[in-house]
């Protein structure tokens, strides 16, 4: 529809509400464009008062023309407006209120409800939680998340693990666009790297299975962050904003600029942001007596064919660690009729090449393995399109369609020691989707949400040995490529969805609510290979098809006295993707091998959750238990390839010249994860605010006594803040973790138990296991003018050496951020 004629549809609307002389508004949420129903309109003079129907309509034909009106609604700021100074039709649009709005969640079965309402438990961070630091990446932004903890392998990294799920068990979304998709593996990721943290207006995080709404991998929860979306008619018609900061330890660079404008129809939002960060240097405080663990002493260079390591002068600094991003976004909200608008956004991230830290420091027979190990630049680009419309049908109040498309790209390259020739692997991704969602409320304290879903991937994969000269020991790339086994189905991968689900919510009282729903999901795989003479394993292409059908089951009850008592069972699902069913990989001499006969992995999840509020919501305490019985679980075991006779041992074949132990993903059974998290917050209104959390996680196998991977250690996070006046704020932070002994560790390596100190028993050697830490930060901010402002972050102030529980790389050491935030 082109621009003139949404003009006329909206004229020829406008003129259909007009009726006789009487005089009407029309209120419009201005985040998201959709009407206000329940808005009250007082007449301060009159004391007469109307309230918006579900159009937002409001009809002032009983106010007197010199009337001061009110215009007030417990979720939106206020508006006094004379009502002589108001034409017929007029459009006024309500800006939310920010502590109504951080009680609102918007994306537990697709759609909008009150905090107070959702029987699972939910986090929420907004720009107010980040007010004093400036997360590295969308993946650090997650630390303020209750429960959650982030893995990483090489400085690039950023893995959410959430209730002992990790990597595809955890659902990634990025403006309703799942990030998931047919090659998301089962080890660590770093896919919400490509997520600019500058440009988010808020991030949830729904916690246990929530395949109802999401479908499949949701099974350790859901993360979805939110893009900023420009607002139409603000009376700030140009906002120009930056963000820079500097970090001298650590050599790091952020900039980043934002430029909204707004004008009555439309309104767009421009994002650009570069990062560059350096070598990552950690801490020198070694509590736990290790004295060498995690020294860089040595590397190699990438360029060089070296005969041996060179030492590094500051064994502190994590050589090959620093890499850069680029990221891009643009938003346009346009208004098509005062109960619809569209979305166009456009986002677009590219990073530099990544080195793989832990894999740089992989030793083999006294020498380091390779010389090279990094993946590419990881590229992300998105298209969507969204449409919201607020009208009232027989068969829904609001609506919601979204049309996306993701392109991906990914590669991984490695040079082994003293080796003429690279390994390059190059995976390239297509995502179609379209979400269709509806809701309805009923007359009868009810409601229903209900929607479709359709995803499509196509997944491309290549793969090439690239030959090197030498001369005096420097590599030149020579013109010899040889084709060598791809890392995903070298012929064709197809990977696609379709669901459908409902969720329907009941008001049983004022005091409390059920929710109930159910999803069903046809998942569809399609994979071929054309060198099959890489491992003779009867794979020449893979079809499958698997049908899941999910639910959830919801009470809540809130008593007199502000106590919360809620209780929640789902159910979740994961399909296999072509990571699980079609990836050939090395490490450390395991081959990771297809497996065909792979089938879905299930999720039953019960939880119980228990909170009590003061008057004013300012403080909270809440205790959140669960327990997650897991069927036909997917994991690596050994796997014996049955017809390979290139080794006398079954379980071993040559792979690249070299024996190695077949591994395969394998449906293993039952097992089980049960925790709990337990949160407080305490503040005093603009004085000072108290939070804390603490997470607790213990899993295992039912069928055997194999660990489980992902589960964390016991860890939180405490935070105290201060408020002086209105310019300047400080805040200390303390985070912790304990320890996690070796037998705990899963065999299937995800844990990294090879990256924990070695001890000497005085027999043997053997791993620690990870030991416990505890590191302090501190930050402080003030504002010079309403204009510009600084930040000083000092992290980890008593420069301790630690890891994060499966991490193949240490945290940084003592580090001071400064962040200067300015608008022009």
């Amino acid at each position: 529809m082109s621009y003139l004629a949404r003009c006329f549809c909206l004229i020829c609307l406008l003129l259909f509400y007009k009726t006789g002389y009487s005089q009407k508004i029309i209120l419009i949420d201005n985040t998201n464009n959709i009407p206000v129903s329940d808005v009250t309109v007082f007449g301060k003079q009159s004391f007469k008062s109307i309230i918006s129907n579900n159009k937002g309509i409001v009809d002032l034909e009983q106010f007197d023309k010199r009337d001061t009106l009110l215009i007030g609604h417990v979720s939106y700021n206020s508006i006094e407006l004379i009502n002589n100074s108001i034409t017929n039709n007029t459009i006024i649009f309500l800006e939310p209120n920010t502590q109504a709005l951080s009680e609102v969640i918007l994306s537990v079965a697709r759609s909008k409800e009150s905090k107070e309402k959702i029987s699972k438990q939910v986090s929420l961070i907004t720009k107010k939680d980040l007010k004093l630091d400036l997360p590295q990446t969308a993946a650090d932004l997650l630390n303020y998340a209750s429960g959650v903890r982030v893995q990483k392998s090489q400085g690039g990294g950023g893995s959410p693990v959430i209730r002992g799920f990790e990597a595809n068990r955890v659902l990634l979304v990025i403006d309703g666009v799942r990030m998931n998709n047919a090659i998301y593996r089962s080890g660590h990721l770093q896919n919400s790297i490509t997520i600019n943290p500058n440009s988010l207006e808020r991030t949830e995080v729904i916690y246990g299975p929530s395949s109802v709404g999401y479908g499949s991998d949701a099974l350790g929860g859901v993360v979805h962050y939110y893009t900023k979306t420009p607002k139409i008619n603000n009376s700030n018609k140009w906002l120009s904003r930056g963000v820079s900061s500097y970090n001298s330890r650590l050599n790091n660079i952020v900039q980043n600029l934002d430029f909204e404008h707004s004008t009555n129809k439309w309104a767009s939002y421009t994002n650009f942001s570069f990062s560059k960060f350096g070598d990552i240097v950690m801490g020198n405080n070694r509590k736990h007596g290790f004295d060498d663990w995690g020294l860089d002493n040595h590397y190699l260079d990438s360029k060089l064919l070296n005969s041996s390591e060179i030492n590094n002068d500051n064994p502190n600094t994590q050589l090959n660690t620093a890499y850069s991003q680029f990221d891009f976004m643009q938003k346009f909200n346009i208004l098509l009729s005062e109960s619809s608008n569209m979305i166009l956004n456009f986002q677009h991230s590219k990073s530099s090449n990544i080195n793989r830290f832990d894999k740089l420091n992989e030793i083999k027979n006294g020498d380091y393995k390779y010389s090279e190990w990094y993946y590419g630049p990881q590229k992300r680009t998105m298209i969507s399109t969204h449409f919201n419309f607020s009208k009232t049908k027989k068969l829904s109040d609001k609506s919601k369609l979204l049309i996306a498309f993701q392109k991906i790209g990914e590669s991984r390259h490695s040079r082994k020691f003293q080796d003429l020739s690279k390994t390059n692997q190059i995976e390239n991704l297509n995502v179609f989707s379209i979400n269709n969602d509806y809701f309805k409320r009923f007359s009868n304290n009810s409601s229903l949400a209900y929607g479709i879903e359709y995803t499509f991937n196509d997944v491309s994969s290549k793969a090439y040995l690239q030959n090197y000269t030498s001369t005096n020991s420097k590599l030149t790339e020579s013109d010899q490529y040889h084709n060598i086994p791809t890392r995903y189905p070298s012929d064709e991968g197809h990977y696609s969805t379709a669901a459908v689900y409902y969720e329907y919510r009941k008001d049983i009282s004022k005091k409390s609510n059920v929710n109930f729903g159910m999803r069903f999901t046809n998942t569809r795989l399609s994979a071929m290979w054309n060198d099959k003479n890489i491992i003779n394993a009867n794979i020449s292409d893979v079809n499958s098809q698997n049908s899941s059908i999910t639910s959830s089951l919801g009470y809540v009850l809130r008593t007199e006295n502000n106590w919360k008592i809620s209780a929640n069972f789902s159910s979740g699902f994961r399909s296999p993707n072509i990571d699980d069913i079609g990836k050939i990989r090395e490490q450390k001499g395991v081959l990771s091998v297809p497996n065909s006969k792979l089938k879905p992995e299930y999720a039953y999840n019960s939880e119980i959750g228990l909170s009590k509020s003061s008057l004013n919501k300012q403080n909270i305490f809440s205790l959140n238990a669960y327990y997650t019985h897991i069927s036909k679980h997917i994991s690596r075991d050994y796997f014996e390839i049955s017809d390979d006779k290139s080794t006398i041992d079954t379980s071993t074949i040559l792979f690249n010249s070299e024996e190695v132990i077949t591994m395969a993903n394998v449906n293993k059974g039952n097992a089980f994860i049960y925790g709990a998290t337990l949160d407080l917050r305490l503040s005093s209104p603009n004085a000072w605010a108290f939070k804390a959390n603490l997470t607790y996680t213990h899993g295992g196998s039912v069928d055997s006594h194999h660990p489980l991977p992902s589960i964390s250690p016991l860890f939180g996070h405490l935070t105290l803040r201060y408020i002086v006046g209105k310019s300047s704020d400080f805040e200390l932070s303390y985070r912790f973790s304990s320890s996690k002994n070796p037998d705990k560790y899963s065999i299937g390596g995800e844990d990294g138990l090879e990256e924990t100190p070695v001890i000497f028993d005085g027999i043997d050697f053997s791993f620690n296991g990870m030991p416990s830490w505890s590191v302090v930060k501190l930050s402080s901010s003030y504002e010079f003018s309403n204009k510009f402002k600084t930040l000083l972050v000092l992290d980890n102030v008593f420069d301790i050496h630690f890891r994060e529980f499966a991490s193949g790389i240490s945290a940084p050491g003592r580090n001071l951020n400064l962040v200067l935030s300015y608008k022009f």
